[in-house]
């Protein structure tokens, strides 16, 4: 077992005022990581790992689940990430390298209409060419 330390560093200057920020988490017990890095082809929806009561081929513990990144590697093609439950799915944009956290499977709220529980898939599309993505798991 082991501990991962996740670290976000924020800092900009305007108006020659410095303004900055680190926010740190340590994450304890972690038994396994997974990190990749992809091409998705373009014309494509690609499911990029898939959580499950029973782990398998790109499919992780939904409930050993601690963190994942997913970065779009590419400096020219922005990527459509789709989060998607056994029901309903949600799209996000990842500009060009720039990344989506996700810290757990549970999704909560309420919308009219909206059916979505946990998320099952996540699915990357870029929006022209082919892109290149990586992504990051770790778990307990």
């Amino acid at each position: 077992m082991a501990d991962f330390t996740l670290q976000i560093q924020e800092k900009v200057t305007l108006g020659g005022v410095v303004r900055d920020s680190i926010t740190t988490q340590t994450l304890s017990n972690i038994n396994y990581v997974d990190n990749r890095i992809l091409t998705i082809p373009s014309g494509s929806i690609t499911t990029i790992f898939s959580f499950a009561a029973a782990s398998s081929a790109g499919t992780f513990l939904t409930s050993s689940f601690q963190y994942g990144r997913v970065t779009n590697k590419s400096t020219t093609v922005p990527v459509k990430l789709i989060v998607s439950s056994s029901v309903e799915s949600m799209s996000y944009l990842i500009n060009t390298g720039s990344s989506f956290i996700l810290s757990t499977t549970s999704v909560t709220g309420s919308t009219t209409g909206l059916l979505f529980n946990n998320i099952v898939s996540v699915k990357l599309e870029p929006s022209r060419s082919a892109a290149d993505i990586e992504y990051f798991i770790i778990g307990t």
